[in-house]
């Protein structure tokens, strides 16, 4: 429906244009129905735009036809309606199949150039085409008349059909209707009941008044109505541009480019006034959202400025006054607020915030522990107009300073419990190493001899800080408490039996390897309560074994198997915690692998081994354990008797 009313609007605005066209001209002074056209393909998809071109070529035939044009020349002026109507869609479209906008400068200049290269598209056809027909004269006068009153049609018309930027306008219904009667009065005066006086400027003072005041397409629609009275005027012999004075092509022509003046001055100015408008109210918007910010942040919140001797607070929040209670008493000068030094800090870390922001950390007279975010407010007075924002981590700081010291206690109960030194065995090799965690962990190992038997136990129990490590020395009393001779197995049920209100209680579990070794025989036997991580380093690393469980960890499981085996001369026992396996890439494999090169480089050098295995503790220090543990034969050299022991009296608990 909405294309079929606008291109019966362009065969009835042809028609009046036809109708109205001077009797001493051989073409219409004006011809609105361009701009219909041009905006009829603004509104459309690209693809329609030569179906269009073709219907209004298909409409003005006739009518050319009907105002008494020759057939070739109404044919030929009729496509060049058609031509110019695509030039001017495909200029403003270019290849977005989108509405164009008229919302900016730049919008402004793609019209203006659209609108002028489409009327020189029709203005060079129409002359070509009445060449052709032998109508010499008629070809000067669209010449000099074609370009300027098609341009002025398009340039009045289009801005209509575009996408225009959604501005509420400022007048009220009141304002707008006299303001309507003002124009059209002054319009009336100049163009029709005028006939001497060159008042041709008299319009543009009621125009700036719209183009103040009211929306950009409502001031499109008085400048449409104020060319209209221009028109019928200057037609009828009055105005300033009267045909009559004039002459009808130069008043034609002259009223034309005032017609095309006043649209692209009055709507550049429309445009800039919306601009502006909308960013004061964006502007007025981003204020109200830092207002309300600043008055609801649960932080503190300073406007401060330098003056002559320090800084001054020009304003503050609730938080503010809570944290800083001197802000209550009228104070405003950051001296008296936190204290000299503490005002001294702030200002160093001012003197550089233009390029961003800084953070920084004070602690006032009164003990408080302030952290501050110090942003510039403006970039020309960066570093004397400031927004702080605080918060009193005074509190905070205490219970970090704390939770510190706890993890340093228990660091210290950790590493208390460790063997300081390893057992002598003629024969036989152990090394040990454990790198705590900074956050203290819950790993544990232990070597006991007696009697020509060994017990080793490795184990992790689940979590880290001060309970980990309570329940890991727990842990260790419970097995310590086991005879030697007493099955692996039975050893694992006695310390969960133990251990099972502690483990209950804090919903935590502990996994634990136990190996007992007969040293006359080289006979083990091992129970492993879901730990996982022992091996078996047999002949110098030429096979590595890893002996896998199915038992539960001691807190989820109350039943373990024991399994046996017997370690020849250069056969090891080696086990280690979760945080070995993570430096070796996380997973089993990878430790196996590890495990087996290592053991071939360190033959027979159980502390060499011990140490190339926690080499990269480092790299997972900061959240887990590293701990590992090692006893085993010592191989007989061919040929020679070899060392009968190895002493590994060294602390054990090395970083």
């Amino acid at each position: 429906m909405f294309v079929v009313l606008c291109l019966l609007a362009v065969a009835v605005i042809s028609w009046f244009s036809l109708v109205t066209q001077p009797a001493a001209l051989a073409t219409t002074a004006w011809w609105p129905a361009a701009g219909v056209a041009l905006g009829l393909g603004l509104r459309l998809p690209r693809r329609w735009v030569w179906l269009l071109a073709t219907a209004v070529a298909a409409i003005t035939i006739p009518l050319a036809l009907w105002a008494g044009r020759p057939a070739l020349l109404a044919t030929g002026l009729s496509v060049a309606a058609g031509l110019e109507l695509v030039v001017g869609t495909l200029i403003m479209r270019g290849r977005r199949d989108e509405l164009p906008a008229l919302s900016t400068p730049r919008d402004i200049g793609r019209l203006v150039v659209a609108v002028f290269a489409s009327a020189a598209t029709f203005d060079v056809l129409s002359v070509l085409v009445s060449l052709a027909v032998g109508d010499t004269a008629g070809a000067w006068t669209r010449f000099v008349t074609g370009a300027p009153r098609h341009a002025a049609g398009m340039i009045l018309l289009a801005p209509l059909f575009m996408s225009h930027p959604r501005r509420p306008r400022v007048a009220q219904p009141v304002e707008i209707a006299a303001q309507i009667v003002v124009t059209l009065a002054v319009a009336v005066f100049v163009f029709v009941l005028n006939d001497l006086l060159p008042l041709a400027f008299l319009p543009f003072l009621p125009l700036v008044w719209a183009a103040m005041r009211l929306t950009t397409r409502m001031m499109l629609v008085e400048m449409l109505a104020v060319a209209l009275v221009a028109s019928v005027g200057s037609a009828g012999g009055r105005g300033p541009f009267s045909f009559d004075r004039l002459t009808p092509e130069t008043g034609s022509i002259v009223l034309q480019i005032f017609e095309v003046s006043i649209v692209i001055v009055f709507l550049a100015l429309s445009l800039a006034v919306g601009q502006e408008r909308e960013t004061a109210r964006r502007l007025n918007i981003s204020e109200e959202l830092f207002r309300r910010n600043f008055e609801a942040s649960v932080a503190g919140s300073l406007i401060v400025a330098r003056d002559g001797d320090g800084w001054s607070v020009r304003r503050s929040n609730l938080s503010a006054e809570e944290i800083l209670p001197g802000l209550s008493a009228g104070r405003t000068r950051l001296d008296d607020l936190l204290g000299a030094q503490a005002s001294e800090a702030l200002s160093r870390h001012a003197d550089s915030v233009s390029d961003g922001y800084r953070e920084v950390r004070v602690t006032t007279d009164a003990g408080r522990i302030l952290h501050f975010s110090i942003v510039a407010i403006s970039a020309e007075r960066a570093d004397s107009l400031l927004a702080l924002q605080f918060r009193d981590i005074t509190e905070i700081s205490r219970a970090r300073r704390l939770e510190r010291e706890e993890i340093a206690r228990a660091a210290e109960v950790q590493r208390a419990l460790l063997p300081w030194s390893l057992p002598t065995v003629a024969g036989w090799q152990a090394a040990a190493k454990s790198v705590p965690a900074k956050q203290v962990g819950g790993d544990f190992y232990d070597l006991r001899l007696h009697d020509g038997q060994v017990v080793l136990s490795l184990g992790d129990v689940m979590g880290k800080g001060m309970g980990a490590g309570m329940l890991a020395a727990a842990s260790r009393a419970a097995l310590r408490t086991n005879p030697l001779d007493l099955p692996p197995a039975a050893a694992v049920r006695n310390a969960a039996a133990a251990l099972d209100g502690d483990l209950h209680r804090t919903g935590a579990f502990v996994t634990v390897a136990y190996v007992h070794v007969d040293l006359a025989s080289g006979e083990y036997r091992f129970a492993d309560a879901g730990h996982g991580l022992h091996f078996v380093v047999r002949d110098c690393g030429d096979t590595v074994e890893h002996v896998t469980s199915g038992d539960l960890p001691i807190g989820l499981g109350s039943d373990w198997h024991e399994r046996r085996g017997k370690l020849d001369p250069g056969d090891a026992v080696l086990l280690v915690s979760d945080g070995v396996m993570d430096v070796w890439g996380g997973t089993v494999e990878d430790l196996h692998h590890a495990v087996t090169d290592i053991a071939r480089r360190h033959c027979g050098d159980a502390r060499a081994l011990i140490d190339a295995l926690c080499a990269g503790a480092a790299k997972v220090s900061d959240v887990d354990d590293v701990t590992a543990l090692i006893f085993g034969r010592e191989p007989i050299p061919a040929g020679s008797s070899g060392p009968d022991h190895v002493v590994a009296g060294e602390p054990s608990a090395s970083s």
